[in-house]
């Protein structure tokens, strides 16, 4: 007969993994706890009977799974500031968007007839997701015994937040530079994308920059919602910033009541979705680092070896100007590995983005303008 002595250990274990799981249909509170614990009790009891763990393993791996899935969005609110491109996501490897040929001409008092007749040719869209994968880590077995819940939350927390950072840094640096697929040719945004600060000399803040930059200022959220609004591509409710941390404390400074007016600008909803600040008509939004441009104002990729002469540049886009489509997530584990005595798990995420318009209309980065 099986031995049915009470562990504590799986108890609360069990009861944690209940109430995980409730917190996703219910609010959290003391009787949705009360039910999990009971649910714990009760299950682990009939479990001891018989081999269940398959059971629980695979409810683990849909949780981590669900888990990334908003983790991603977390301080990253910026990617969804943009065209979603997740319905045209096709078996979670590849986006395929049918593109219009756009519209004819308009004359206007039209003397000559037969007007000539245009043919639209359509064209498509299709361009494959990225896929980021964690190195599998490894949980040995004797933790799996000891506070095996709190172990595995703290070391696949800090995996979940890498691959949440480098999703957002490639997803910025794909807005500036389309990569090469199929018929489409590579291309980086143009220098006259470029909008240059002109705030006092203070050093340069991008890693391994030295020399001095201009500061950024105010001024220059104005003169980018006058370029935006020279080229056609302003509407209202739909431009959006992302200043890296310099940028913001420069621009916003906390002693200021003009910073406290802008904060009240923005209700709860739209801070819920990272916006900061509202300042001339820009939803202004920030995150651990933006862009870094070199001496030849190209964008440096993630992971790229700085250099003393690289500026930081912060991101400015009409929302329908670029998009990001998700793929989706899958949570890997190798349970009881007899070569490694313990655990093994890893994480896969797809996810892609572009800029919309080969001409990279409706994006501009706010660089640091070198000072001698």
């Amino acid at each position: 007969m099986k031995n049915l002595t009470f562990k504590p250990l799986n108890f609360l274990y069990l009861t944690l993994v209940y109430f995980f799981v409730a917190t996703l249909l219910f609010e959290p509170s003391v009787s949705v706890l009360a039910a999990s614990a009971g649910a714990a009790f009760v299950l682990g009891t009939i479990f001891s009977f018989g081999d269940f763990a398959g059971t629980l393993r695979a409810i683990q791996v849909e949780i981590w799974q669900n888990h990334i899935e908003e983790e991603i969005f977390k301080n990253n609110e910026f990617l969804r500031a943009s065209h979603n491109a997740d319905d045209n996501v096709i078996n979670s490897k590849v986006v395929h968007i049918p593109q219009s040929g756009g519209s004819g001409n308009v004359v206007k008092n039209r003397t000559t007839l037969p007007a000539t007749i245009r043919k639209r040719t359509d064209t498509d869209i299709v361009y494959p997701l990225d896929e980021y994968t964690t190195d599998p880590v490894h949980i040995p077995h004797a933790d799996t015994k000891e506070l095996s819940y709190d172990k595995r939350q703290s070391v696949l927390s800090e995996d979940v937040a890498k691959i949440r950072q480098v999703i957002a840094n490639w997803t910025l640096y794909n807005w500036t530079n389309s990569p090469n697929v199929g018929a489409y040719s590579a291309s980086a945004i143009p220098v006259g994308n470029l909008v240059y600060t002109t705030g006092a000399a203070r050093a340069g803040v991008a890693p391994g920059a030295t020399g001095n930059r201009k500061a950024y200022t105010r001024n220059d959220l104005q003169r980018m919602q006058t370029k935006f609004m020279q080229e056609d591509r302003w509407l209202d409710g739909m431009m959006y910033c992302l200043l890296s941390p310099t940028a913001l404390a420069e621009m916003f400074p906390a002693d200021s009541i003009v910073t406290a007016t802008y904060s009240q600008n923005v209700t709860e909803e739209e801070r819920r979705k990272g916006i900061l600040y509202k300042a001339n008509g820009w939803n202004i939004m920030s995150r651990s680092a933006a862009l870094v441009t070199k001496s030849d104002d190209t964008v440096a990729a993630p992971g790229e070896a700085a250099a003393a002469t690289d500026s930081e540049a912060s991101v400015f886009w009409y929302k329908e100007a670029v998009e990001f489509a998700f793929g989706g997530v899958e949570a890997f584990e190798r349970l009881r590995d007899p070569e490694f005595y313990g655990d093994i798990y890893s994480f896969l995420a797809r996810t892609g983005s572009r800029a919309r318009r080969a001409d990279y209309k409706g994006i501009a980065l706010l660089r640091e303008e070198p000072t001698a």
